[in-house]
This record gives C-alpha cells, sequence and structure tokens, in this order.
C-alpha cells in the first residue's frame, strides 16, 4: 500500500520523506506547476525578503534539472 504522505515514522521521530519530496518536484514537472502557498494566498505579494526564497528557486532549478536530464529531443523537424 502506498501512502502520500511526506513524513514517515521511525525510531528517532518524524522525519521528512525524500521520496515523497522528489515525486512532487517530479511531478510538477507532468502539466502541473509549482507555485507558492503565501503567494497564492496573498500572505506575501512579492518573493524578495521572503526568507524561503533561496530554497524555493533551489526547487525551480531542481524542476528544470529533471527536465533536462529527462528530455531526450528525438527529431529536429524544419518546415521552411
Amino acid at each position: 500500500m502506498m501512502k502520500d504522505e511526506i513524513k514517515i515514522n521511525s525510531e528517532e521521530g518524524e522525519v521528512f520523506d525524500k521520496k515523497q519530496i522528489a515525486l512532487a518536484i517530479r511531478n510538477s514537472t507532468f502539466n502541473d506547476d509549482l507555485k507558492c502557498s503565501l503567494l497564492e494566498e496573498g500572505i506575501l505579494d512579492k518573493c524578495q525578503g521572503c526568507s524561503l526564497k533561496c530554497i524555493c528557486d533551489s526547487i525551480d532549478q531542481v524542476a528544470q534539472n529533471y527536465i533536462d536530464k529527462t528530455t531526450d529531443v528525438i527529431n529536429n523537424f524544419n518546415f521552411e
């Protein structure tokens, strides 16, 4: 049975499941988007000054790296 939870219980206590985080980022590359709920809910009006900005930027880069590494151009077409 698959669980769709980002936290798992271990002997040390609750820990974050890297697989679930990785799947969330990967799944966002399939016709989905990554968005910030702080912006969407109007809590913040811009990213500048947010303490999470560097993490969000890194997540965007991880998603782009995944796309770059898993997307192969099979053929190019030229319609001139």
